[in-house]
């Protein structure tokens, strides 16, 4: 099957908030209760939450010093194209990004950026909308073409973690969660779906990546000096038979 390229002519706005998703309060809390054993291990001085969803994430085991936001948008605490990722290389501890990375322009360039600002064993957490979540025949819908999720590109978790490979990166966890149709009037959110979901979590609506950058050192190899012949001294005339 041929695979549709990654980059766009241009961005697509991401979802600024929980509550422009469908049940978004939901998907929230479900998302946070999955990363929770992950972030529980993920421990420095500097980590950075990439996009609007990744900032109101409720991780209350992280062990981090210093926590910031970073987006294009308005409300964020470093405002900047993530393209052009305003941090030296490897000065962050861990780096999470929600529901962004399907609105980008160029997801590669993105993933590259986060990558080089990441120290060496440094986590990269990221949660991204399911391609093959039954939400997204809703997406179909005449009304929801335009809105939040359905707006962006969605990338299989096999893909992102192909890119990922390429970047040296070491999946350590992953999961889907918060198997849904995403329609808002539903009074359930995982209604006719969360028995499946048991069986079959790959209906889940997001699905997560938690990976660790590897740094491979070179090894110089030696190559071994050849033994040298070793020759008689003596004279052949005075050698002894």
């Amino acid at each position: 099957m041929m695979l549709m390229p990654a980059r766009r002519i241009t961005s697509t706005p991401a979802p600024t908030s929980w509550s422009q998703l469908p049940h978004g309060e939901w998907l929230q809390a479900e998302l946070s209760k999955a990363l929770a054993p992950s972030c529980a291990k993920v421990f420095g001085y500097h980590f950075a939450r990439v996009g609007q969803l990744a900032k109101a994430l409720e991780l209350p085991d992280l062990r981090v010093q210093h926590e910031f936001s970073a987006a294009l948008t308005a409300g964020a605490d470093i405002q900047t194209d993530l393209e052009y990722w305003p941090f030296a290389e490897g000065v962050l501890d861990a780096v999470m990004m929600i529901g962004q990375l399907e609105f980008e322009r160029d997801p590669h360039q993105v993933l590259r950026e986060l990558s080089r600002s990441l120290i060496a064993d440094g986590h990269l957490i990221l949660a991204s909308f399911n391609p093959f979540s039954p939400a997204v025949l809703t997406g179909f819908w005449p009304s929801n073409t335009k809105k939040a999720p359905w707006r962006g590109r969605y990338f299989s978790k096999a893909r992102i973690n192909d890119w990922l490979a390429l970047l040296n990166f070491e999946i350590i966890d992953s999961g889907y969660v918060a198997p849904t149709m995403m329609f808002a009037k539903t009074n359930s959110p995982s209604v006719g779906l969360g028995h499946i979901a048991r069986y079959l979590p790959q209906v889940g609506s997001m699905y997560y990546i938690v990976a660790r950058k590897r740094e491979f050192p070179l090894t110089v190899v030696r190559h071994k000096q050849r033994a040298k012949p070793r020759v008689n001294a003596l004279p052949v005339a005075n050698r002894v038979k």
